[in-house]
């Protein structure tokens, strides 16, 4: 029923928002007009009129749905085929009765980069309605109309649960045996500190469902088992909020009835603690410690499309000053605010300050945008935050959420990103398996991830290890010829909601790395240059080639799982440095970013 697709890279079936400079209606009144920094349609733009929604769109009915409908674009029409004005479009929807209209999309080419972008952009003005299946079939039939599912954006789910030979249970309902009484297992989370960690998430899987809970101010956490007991456990995997390395024990054995205790090893007895700086070991694989250290991201406008940033922490505080929340879900400067804490992740990694505390940025002093768009955004909100990117004149754009199934609207907008001359980054997804949406894009460099053979007793990474010592891909990484590059995505240290750090896994935070990389290169190579050269597609078409060309092919791996191979800093630049494969070498100040056995 959907229109979807978009160009593809070679082999991957599919590897084709609502922002400042977007004229949206979410929360507006009919005819009232945006203004003030930080709102979609800022400095006066006029917003579209509301259209009626309200809590109907909050119960949807019975085989309705959240649908995107958009006028096709002049070259896509068949011969004959006369083509529809938006806003005709858009008054017939509004005319409909089956159809319930909610917002519009329309980008404004006013002001920013918008203005130097192409004068008639791929992707069309957008409404997002809802409507039954049934009147979305019939919409969609028509060949002067574009209609797709207003898919929810999300993280891509880990298709195997720490390792390629331990599938995660995922049991059909229809085919569960519940247990008349649910099993119930306590479980106690300490640190090697002998501090009762709260807020540390417990995961049971089990071998019928997968069972979670988050411990209290006691460190306790009660979990409900709906069709295991606690022998039939095959794994218990403890993540704490920071602070504390994750754990996982694989056939724990526990006993009915009995308390189980966690001990959970502190960051401070692999590092020196939070009051000096850490590096991990994933700097030194890309030889970050060998760039000097005036090489900054000084006036290179990041944009990070994720769940917002923790900007009340010491180390992002002067560094994420501003952004936007696209859900609209809780008020005004919920971008300040982190509920996954995976934006805040990301961030640290980019840029975190230099106060020779914590951690720093690869790119520190660049500036960089948090855009929410998790949890509750939709690709009509991503559309809207690429339009804030080409507004407000972003350089590059980490793009950290997925959606299931390719999209054509978000395949048009982001060409039209490109052509604003917008750097576009995107995990290639924790899969173990195909590359996501929308990093299967072409013009979307996708990031894999590599671990290390040096990783820590009780990793949540069971996989086998390679014969050899060093980088190897991460068990979770996506796979195919869509996968660019790859980078450190397990184990790596960086920032936490509050004033803490965490050990981070995923090819988000590979993808991080590769983002802090792209900013140097534009703050300091000369063909790159911000300060002199301007944002053209063919500049990040360089920015891209310059990266996978500085990257060294990991012995014995599979270049499907890490195409071009282990990004490295140096090469990029242009610096002239030794390269070693092996174990991470100790620095000073330098940890390998693994806690002791």
């Amino acid at each position: 029923m959907t229109e979807q697709g978009g160009g593809v890279k070679p082999g991957n079936g599919g590897k084709g928002a609502r922002s400042q400079g977007t004229q949206s209606t979410a929360g507006k009144q009919p005819g009232e007009m945006a203004s003030g920094v930080g709102e979609p349609g800022g400095q006066g733009e006029q917003v579209q009129p509301e259209m009626s929604a309200g809590a109907r769109v909050r119960g949807l009915r019975a085989g309705w749905g959240r649908y995107l409908v958009a006028p096709r674009p002049l070259g896509l029409l068949g011969g004959g085929v006369p083509p529809v004005e938006a806003s005709a479009l858009f008054a017939l929807l509004e005319e409909d009765p089956e159809v319930e209209p909610v917002a519009q999309v329309r980008p404004s080419r006013s002001r920013g980069l918008g203005a130097i972008a192409e004068l008639y952009p791929a992707c069309p003005p957008v409404a997002v309605v809802v409507m039954p299946e049934e009147r979305a079939r019939a919409l969609a039939a028509n060949p002067q109309v574009v209609v797709e599912i207003d898919q929810p954006l999300s993280y891509t789910p880990a298709a195997a649960f720490g390792g390629l030979g331990m599938a995660t249970p995922v049991m059909d309902p229809a085919l569960a045996v519940p247990l008349e009484e649910p099993g119930r297992l306590s479980v106690l989370v300490k640190g090697s500190d002998g501090e009762r960690l709260p807020g540390a998430h417990v995961w049971a899987v089990g071998t019928g469902a997968t069972s979670h809970a988050i411990t209290g101010s006691d460190g306790q956490a009660d979990l409900q088992l709906a069709a295991d007991t606690p022998a039939t456990l095959r794994a218990l995997y403890i993540r704490p909020a920071s602070g504390y390395w994750p754990l996982r024990i694989d056939h724990p054995h526990l006993t009915h009835g009995v308390e189980t205790v966690v001990e959970v090893q502190a960051l401070a007895d692999t590092f020196e603690g939070p009051g000096q700086a850490m590096s991990g070991w994933g700097a030194q694989a890309m030889r970050l410690h060998q760039i000097p250290p005036t090489y900054r991201g000084h006036g290179v406008k990041i944009a990070l499309l994720d769940s917002g940033a923790d900007t009340n922490h010491p180390d992002l505080k002067d560094t994420v000053r501003t952004g936007y929340d696209f859900t609209r879900l809780s008020g005004e400067k919920t971008w300040q605010s982190d509920s996954t804490g995976h934006g805040t992740r990301c961030a640290g990694i980019i840029a975190a300050a230099d106060n020779r505390t914590g951690i720093t940025g690869i790119a520190a002093e660049a500036e960089l945008h948090a855009l929410k768009l998790f949890p509750g955004g939709h690709i009509s909100d991503l559309l809207e935050a690429i339009d804030y990117c080409v507004t407000h004149g972003i350089d590059i754009a980490q793009i950290n959420l997925a959606y299931p199934a390719p999209s054509q609207l978000a395949a048009w907008k982001l060409l039209d990103a490109h052509a604003a001359g917008i750097a576009l980054i995107a995990p290639a997804g924790d899969t173990a398996g195909p590359v996501t949406q929308p990093a299967a894009l072409p013009d979307v460099l996708a990031v894999g991830a590599i671990a290390h053979t040096a990783r820590p007793a009780g990793s949540s990474h069971a996989a086998p290890q390679p014969p050899w010592p060093g980088p190897y891909p991460a068990p979770f990484t996506a796979t195919g010829p869509g996968v660019d590059l790859a980078a450190p995505g397990t184990a790596v240290i960086t920032t936490a909601p509050g004033d803490g750090y965490i050990p981070a896994d995923g090819t988000t935070i590979a993808a991080a790395h590769i983002t802090g990389l792209a900013a140097l290169l534009l703050a300091h190579h000369d063909h790159l240059r911000t300060q002199t050269v301007p944002r053209t597609p063919a500049r990040t078409s360089q920015l891209h080639t310059l990266l996978r060309a500085a990257c060294r092919p990991i012995p014995g791996t599979d270049p499907a799982r890490t195409g071009a191979g282990l990004a490295d800093a140096p090469t990029a630049l242009g610096i002239h440095t030794a390269w070693q494969y092996g174990p991470v070498a100790a620095q000073p100040h330098t940890a390998t970013g693994y806690p002791r056995a």
